[in-house]
């Protein structure tokens, strides 16, 4: 989408499928290229993507577009980073439950970041993944830029006593409640 912007990408996903197999199997080379180089530096212990692949109601494009045009190039590249030993987090907004487990027993991510309230809220995710995948933040960028901070405060405390029974804490919820301090 990023080549040739999301309205002629998403026209040619259903007018053109040759355009679109094409691109993909040249995205995949570049991309994949550059995980694998990425992954080789000794500090580097994770990579992440960032890939905003859905609106509040859904994935931005059919489940079976995402598995033929997306996954396969996302999974290359999760695949040269494992090579490496390294871990591989996907950043994604939007509601993805219909294909979260393609992402995880697919595509093999091993990590997911960024939760909206309004689409998918970390907590359903909490409670639907947090054996097969690290849950990684949780505040909903939006409330931190719009919510008055006394009730911010109140909304990071609630997911962290939601969260923190798992025995994982969110680090942003606890840096967002430092912010609001200063």
């Amino acid at each position: 989408m990023w080549l040739i912007g999301a309205i002629p990408f998403f026209r040619a996903l259903y007018r053109d499928p040759f355009l679109s197999e094409d691109m993909s199997r040249k995205v995949v080379k570049v991309i994949s290229y550059y995980c694998g180089l990425a992954s080789e530096g000794e500090m580097i212990r994770a990579l992440t993507m960032g890939d905003d692949m859905g609106y509040k109601n859904g994935p931005i494009i059919s489940p079976e577009m995402l598995r033929r045009y997306i996954f396969p190039w996302q999974k290359r590249c999760v695949e040269k980073v494992h090579k490496h030993g390294k871990h591989f987090i996907l950043h994604s907004c939007g509601n993805l439950k219909v294909v979260m487990y393609d992402i995880i027993n697919y595509v093999g991510v091993e990590a997911k970041h960024s939760f909206e309230d309004t689409s998918y809220p970390v907590i359903e995710y909490k409670r639907l993944y947090d054996e097969k995948i690290a849950i990684l933040g949780g505040v909903d960028m939006d409330k931190l830029s719009r919510m008055p901070n006394r009730e911010f405060r109140e909304y990071v405390r609630r997911i962290i006593r939601k969260r923190a029974p798992g025995g994982d804490m969110l680090l942003d919820a606890e840096i967002a409640l430092q912010i609001m301090w200063i």
